[in-house]
């Protein structure tokens, strides 16, 4: 990749993970979801998605221990 397409995909995947993270908590306007709909590329969705989860799946395990232990 070229340094500006470098850019490009980290500022559309930082784009997509701030989407996509208003959208699980029920932050996001329609008007900003339509928008995203016409701007964001699928695979910066996807990676926000697989970044979001293992967030996810990391915090659930710290409390789990953190409970448990």
């Amino acid at each position: 990749m070229k340094p500006s397409q470098n850019t490009s995909f980290l500022r559309g995947t930082l784009r997509a993970i701030g989407a996509v993270g208003t959208a699980m908590v029920g932050l996001r306007r329609a008007q900003d979801r339509e928008k995203d709909f016409a701007t964001l590329k699928p695979v910066h969705v996807l990676v926000a998605g697989i970044i979001i989860a293992a967030i996810i799946i990391t915090a659930l395990i710290l409390l789990v221990d953190r409970i448990a232990g």
